[in-house]
């Protein structure tokens, strides 16, 4: 069985926002599911990227922009966002508390978690 939270797993801070890799390759040995929680500073952003995995965002607090592409919706606590595969996406707080989110997607592989969660201790 693995049990794990934000102050077990690997993390990275960027500037604005961190993240965490609750299950991955690296610590299930699962190809198939990845989980990540991120949170996002007020006025802050997570930055524009696409992936080939299709993604889902599930909102766990706060208010953010959503950009997919072309498109732009706010979001809030309780709402999911499914974001296609190699869709240009991120995520801007625009509330006044942090945004936090859970991120769920077919894992990276060991090679790129390694490369995107560097850090070995908790926030």
């Amino acid at each position: 069985m693995l049990i794990t939270n934000i102050k077990n797993t690997k993390y990275v801070k960027y500037d604005g926002f961190s993240t965490n890799l609750l299950i991955g390759e690296l610590n299930s040995g699962s190809k198939e599911i990845s989980v990540q929680i991120t949170v996002v500073d007020q006025n802050k952003m997570q930055y524009l990227h696409s992936h080939v995995q299709a993604q889902c965002y599930y909102i766990i607090s706060g208010f953010g922009l959503m950009i997919i592409d072309d498109q732009k919706e706010e979001v809030k606590e309780g709402d999911a966002v499914f974001i296609p595969s190699n869709s240009l996406h991120g995520i801007k707080n625009v509330g006044d508390t942090k945004l936090i989110y859970l991120t769920a997607n077919q894992a990276f592989g060991t090679d790129r978690e390694n490369e995107l969660w560097s850090e070995e201790k908790a926030l």
